[in-house]
């Protein structure tokens, strides 16, 4: 039986021989080397793809775990008697809980939502918030727990969400899966091309997606069919997920920024500053609570007029420093497309500014669309079903090529790979092919630096190949 290393020397070292030689014009070429791509990539990199999927899928249904399980949290009951106390109020309840904390926003439902008023806490991870729920006709405290990110996550889906991006290894696991979804895109469009290739007119399209025969052929024709019909769903994923990334995710955003695609802010500016007494020693660390409390700044007034121009759920924020408005933002939600924002003046409630989602430019808006799609919130518990069975497909492809791997095994020995390209001349396909891929480095770095890993260890092994022949023939 050939070990490993002879396994990995056979089928890693570029060939040397007389057929390197005679397929030097070979238009096939470019497929060798994009099957040999796709095999490779695929023994290394399923594991992280299929880490990715499996948390993802979790990730996937977390919207409607979360809304279940803290059902009594989240939704309160109205009669027809019920008023809902003054937003102040509310507020000024959670405050009891939280004296020494600085409201960051408030978080307004419909009439069967509870009132979520958000406190900025330093000893919270980034982006997170501190949330007290409020019934808002009793004043009842129905929760106090943490909020995470623009989704207004709570700590299940936070928790997820960590896992799905980071492995829960902070932001050295952040490369995993940057690495699972540049790869999970390449391997998609390489094996969608290699089919394309493979299968001729007429009927290609049926050839591809046809699951019959026996042994390995069935197999690979049920993860060739998966691949085909899954495949677009799997790019979908591959480049949203990249906007998150570490290395890529930079990229993609330097890239929105010079192609202003970016989504613009809102003018909140005052022309004249409210009045703070500067000599207060708690003037500047407390303003946005003074603010929010007191008659001249009534946080009421701004809660009106949100309310008026926007649709719930909204949340407001205090301004950040003297001479701003206060902003109210449309929250993302099922079925919504548009998140538009209003800056309100807070000493008088008038409305200073409005930002139109449609305003936005075009490639803004499909990015905000995007990434909703991919957290399963644009289209409620169908868009959970779509990415949960997108999630399901990819493990089902991975099985599937390990266990074509293991019958393609002879009786001893280990699997053959797919046909070396060698250093042939290169074809108009093989350009091609190098141009794309060197396009998608530079926007995708993980994947460039672990593909220039892989030629290395090619030519390390063929290195070695040459010198274990040579020392035979001295021999």
């Amino acid at each position: 039986m050939r070990s490993v290393l002879d396994y990995w020397i056979m089928t890693l070292a570029p060939s040397t021989n007389a057929v390197s030689q005679q397929t030097r014009r070979n238009p096939s070429q470019a497929p060798r080397l994009l099957h040999r791509l796709h095999f490779f990539a695929g023994i290394i990199c399923a594991p992280l793809i299929f880490i990715a999927a499996l948390t993802g899928l979790v990730y996937a249904f977390s919207p409607t775990i979360e809304s279940i399980s803290n059902q009594e949290m989240l939704t309160v009951s109205k009669s027809a008697s019920d008023t809902a106390l003054p937003v102040r109020e509310q507020v000024s309840i959670a405050q009891e809980l939280h004296p020494d904390l600085d409201l960051s926003g408030v978080r307004l439902g419909d009439d069967s939502s509870t009132t979520r008023v958000l406190f900025a806490d330093e000893t919270l991870a980034e982006s997170t918030v501190r949330a007290v729920f409020v019934d808002p006709y009793t004043g009842e405290i129905t929760g106090d727990t943490t909020q995470y990110g623009s989704s207004a996550a709570l700590p299940f889906r936070q928790w997820v969400s960590q896992g799905h991006r980071m492995l829960w290894l902070g932001e050295p696991g952040r490369i995993y899966s940057e690495l699972a979804a540049s790869w999970l895109g390449v391997l998609a469009v390489g094996g969608f091309a290699l089919l394309w290739l493979r299968n001729k007119k007429p009927g290609r399209l049926r050839k591809m997606v046809r699951t019959g025969g026996r042994g390995r052929v069935k197999t690979y024709r049920r993860h060739a069919a998966l691949g085909t019909v899954a495949g677009l769903g799997f790019v979908f994923l591959t480049f949203t997920g990249l906007t998150w990334s570490t290395y890529a995710g930079s990229n993609i955003t330097d890239l929105r920024t010079q192609l202003n695609w970016t989504q613009p802010s809102v003018n909140a500016s005052l022309t004249a500053a409210p009045q703070v007494d500067m000599h207060d020693e708690h003037a500047g660390h407390h303003m946005h609570m003074e603010s929010a409390t007191s008659g001249s700044g009534s946080i009421d007034l701004v809660a009106a007029t949100a309310i008026s121009e926007l649709r719930t759920p909204l949340t407001i924020t205090p301004p950040a420093q003297d001479g701003l408005a206060w902003t109210a933002t449309e929250n993302r939600d099922a079925y919504r497309f548009t998140t538009d924002t209003i800056a309100v003046d807070g000493d008088t409630g008038m409305l200073t500014n409005r930002l139109n989602s449609t305003d936005w430019p075009l490639a803004a808006q499909a990015s905000a669309w995007l990434i909703q799609l991919h957290m399963g919130t644009l289209f409620g518990l169908p868009n959970q079903v779509v990415l949960g069975l997108l999630a399901a497909s990819i493990i089902v492809m991975i099985g599937l090529g390990y266990w074509m791997l293991w019958q393609h095994r002879p009786r001893e020995g280990w699997p053959s790979a797919p046909k070396r390209a060698g250093f042939e001349k290169p074809t108009w396909g093989t350009i091609a092919l190098g141009v794309v891929v060197i396009a998608y480095g530079l926007l995708a770095p993980l994947f460039a630096v672990s593909l220039l890993v892989f030629i290395g260890l090619s030519l390390g092994v063929r290195f070695i190949s040459r010198m274990s022949g040579r020392a035979d023939t001295s021999n």
